[in-house]
């Protein structure tokens, strides 16, 4: 795994001037400004070549992203070996996803999917979302705390067995990287760099989703970017085999969504 390195903008002589003055932020009012650039976000359309490290093995290949506000994601990808899907669409209810090498619909509840079984990565639906986008919503807590290292505010709040931790350029209130820490050690890996802007609104053209116990990554470097532009509802329609075996995932008891929804 590649060395995180972390850029300092001030010198010995200067720092102590260059230290923003904390008692005049708290954690909420870091939570509005970062909330302000993830807010100007309606849709997303991009292009990318995507990076998948995995123990012993890894893949590549170029990906097509479609992105509409609140909930909705579609993923198109093209010659990633080791990747089993060929697109994958998915909302707040339900998901689609078509296999083309084993020629498979698979469709169901969003709550009951696994992105490992398609991505070979741990990832859920919100992880997803970050690692396309790069915009990081800062939750905050009665017990978050704030502090300076490095040139970036870092935000810390408690969670089970450990913290998580932003780290927020003090210029642009964009969140440069975040880490789970649990029992002590780094569990999750969120890097986001080269930040352009587009239409008032900052993205990141490398995002990096590392998880270091696990020895796995996923890195997604944009080629292109497009923002709040009407995306066709085609656009989100996947193509696939009409022979393709249909498979339900989900509560087969008690199923939330449509059986009959794939045709």
């Amino acid at each position: 795994m590649a060395a995180v390195v972390l850029f300092s903008f001030q010198c010995a002589s200067t720092s102590k001037s260059k230290t923003p003055a904390l008692s005049n932020l708290t954690p909420e009012d870091l939570q509005a400004r970062v909330a302000r650039n993830f807010e100007k976000l309606k849709s997303f359309e991009g292009k990318a070549r995507v990076i998948i490290e995995l123990p012993g093995s890894g893949s590549q290949g170029f990906s097509e992203i479609y992105i509409t506000l609140p909930d909705s994601v579609y993923l198109k990808t093209e010659a990633i070996l080791g990747i089993d899907i060929g697109a994958l669409f998915l909302d707040q209810r339900y998901f689609v996803a078509y296999a083309p090498r084993e020629n498979v619909l698979y469709y169901g509840e969003t709550a009951q999917l696994n992105l490992r079984e398609f991505l070979q990565i741990e990832l859920n639906t919100e992880e997803l979302f970050e690692a396309l986008t790069g915009l990081i919503q800062v939750p905050v807590h009665s017990e978050s705390t704030l502090s300076y290292a490095d040139g970036k505010y870092v935000l810390s709040a408690p969670i089970d067995n450990g913290e998580i931790k932003y780290w927020i350029d003090p210029q642009k209130f964009l969140v440069t990287k975040s880490q789970i820490i649990e029992d002590g050690k780094v569990v999750m890996s969120k890097e986001m760099q080269r930040f352009r802007q587009t239409q008032g609104l900052e993205l990141p053209q490398i995002i990096r989703v590392t998880r270091p116990q696990a020895r796995e990554r996923i890195t997604v470097y944009y080629t292109s970017q497009t923002i709040n532009r009407a995306i066709l509802p085609e656009r989100f329609k996947l193509r696939y085999a009409q022979n393709a075996r249909r498979v339900y995932w989900g509560d087969l008891e008690h199923p939330r969504v449509e059986r009959e929804l794939i045709k």
